[in-house]
């Protein structure tokens, strides 16, 4: 199993879509909505061909909306965006040609996910919001049989299951500091998993994951205690001394 994020000399695309998008493409990603200027291809080789080098496949190049504020996206932000008009030429680089075309924010993701045409027309039926990284968290329990039994086979070790988007920088963040926080802690070994790829009933954005980080030798109760010092900042204002720290707001250790 892989990120979604590929490994590697790729190691900078995303995986899941049938365009090439690199990395620099996750805010866009996070917050569905590409801006004036940006501009796609649909092979990884058009990205690095030299000057005087005509790449093959197609290409996009954004004309609206304007640049904004993109990186500090919500939820409902990405839901908000999913219906927003987008305006973009479509290039055939092998041919030279070009039609512009005024779609969704929502059907141009969907397009480079699936690579259907057709959904970019606005008289075809709408694409389906895809559930992001809490609606996996509301569904984590159901996937605990993928991870004890398809990925592992030892029942004593202890595991921490959470959801995470490779697009989002929040989520990335988080993933990174309870990684280096385990790892520095336990003998800890960490297994990424599309959402889509976890025989659930629901669909996903591509770049949602599932994350098993398996600890060995250890509890539950010490790796609860590890993941605290990092997930967890008390308010300094807070009106009582209880702990209010949950880790299910985050996570399942199975």
């Amino acid at each position: 199993m892989s990120d979604a994020l590929s490994e590697k000399k790729d190691r900078q695309f995303f995986q899941g879509f049938a365009w090439a998008l690199p990395g620099v493409f996750a805010d866009p990603l996070n917050a569905c909505r590409f801006e004036l200027g940006d501009t796609l291809y649909e092979n990884k080789e058009a990205y690095h061909s030299a000057i005087g080098v005509k790449p093959g496949g197609r290409a996009i190049q954004i004309l609206e909306p304007g640049r904004g504020m993109v990186g500090k996206a919500s939820d409902s932000g990405f839901v908000d965006a999913w219906t927003q008009e987008v305006v973009f030429d479509l290039y055939d680089l092998k041919n030279n040609s070009s039609e512009r075309q005024t779609s969704t924010q929502g059907r141009l993701y969907s397009f480079l996910w699936h690579g259907d045409e057709k959904i970019l027309g606005l008289d075809s039926s709408p694409p389906k919001l895809p559930l992001q990284a809490n609606g996996l968290k509301k569904v984590l329990s159901e996937v605990v049989p993928f991870f004890k039994t398809d990925l592992f086979d030892d029942s004593s070790l202890v595991r921490f299951l959470t959801p995470s988007d490779a697009a989002s920088g929040v989520y990335r963040d988080k993933f990174l500091k309870i990684k280096v926080r385990l790892e520095e802690d336990f003998e800890t070994t960490v297994q990424v998993v599309p959402a889509n790829d976890l025989g659930l009933q629901e669909q996903f954005l591509p770049t949602v994951q599932a994350a098993c980080f398996e600890m060995k030798n250890t509890t539950e109760e010490k790796v609860e205690k590890a993941l605290r010092k990092v997930l967890y900042k008390p308010s300094s204002n807070r009106k009582t001394q209880a702990d209010r720290f949950s880790l299910t707001r985050h996570g399942l250790l199975i």
